[in-house]
């Protein structure tokens, strides 16, 4: 037995690709990248990165891209943002409020605290302006704001500049040589 199909409706048709339309102009808005079919519909979309964003321009090299990763990654374990990492005990904060924290987030917290202390002082505070706006609070980030308030920078190329210094000297303090390496 054979199914019947729909006769086709061009109205519907259009109405769906203005909607698909829609949709994708309000996901790109928020800062989206979204992915489109050969149909027309959309098949993902997804919140690049600043460092992605970078990577992508050339900015950067992937060893850059990497060292920012490998730092989001332990930020989201040592804040708790990373799913389920094993066991999880109560740990009063002595302001009467207890809080789960796992071995895996205080490791993770040792880790960040090392990685930003061998970027120094100059670079520490645009990495963690940047692990907060694109770890903790997901949002569309304007990098270059960002950059311009944390260092007084205005200009472009020195911004990029600027961001590309602060992945290399972290790259750098991750590949250190063993007696110095933070441990993965």
């Amino acid at each position: 037995m054979t199914r019947r199909r729909k006769p086709y409706d061009p109205a519907a048709r259009e109405r769906e690709r203005a909607e698909t339309k829609a949709e994708k102009a309000r996901l790109e808005a928020q800062g989206a990248e979204v992915s489109v079919g050969p149909d027309g519909r959309i098949v993902s979309a997804w919140r690049s990165n600043v460092f992605t964003v970078l990577l992508r321009s050339g900015s950067i090299t992937q060893n850059h891209h990497h060292a920012a990763m490998r730092l989001a990654d332990d930020w989201a374990t040592w804040r708790g943002l990373a799913g389920s990492l094993g066991r999880s005990e109560a740990v009063d904060g002595g302001k009467g409020s207890a809080e789960l924290v796992s071995d895996a987030m205080i490791t993770a917290g040792r880790k960040v605290q090392k990685a930003l202390d061998g970027v120094g002082p100059v670079f520490r505070p645009l990495l963690e302006a940047f692990m907060v706006a694109t770890v903790e609070e997901d949002r569309p980030m304007h990098w270059r704001g960002i950059v311009e308030r944390v260092t007084g920078i205005g200009g472009r190329d020195a911004q990029s500049a600027t961001v590309r210094l602060a992945l290399e000297t972290l790259r750098r303090v991750y590949e250190a040589p063993a007696k110095e390496r933070i441990r993965a």
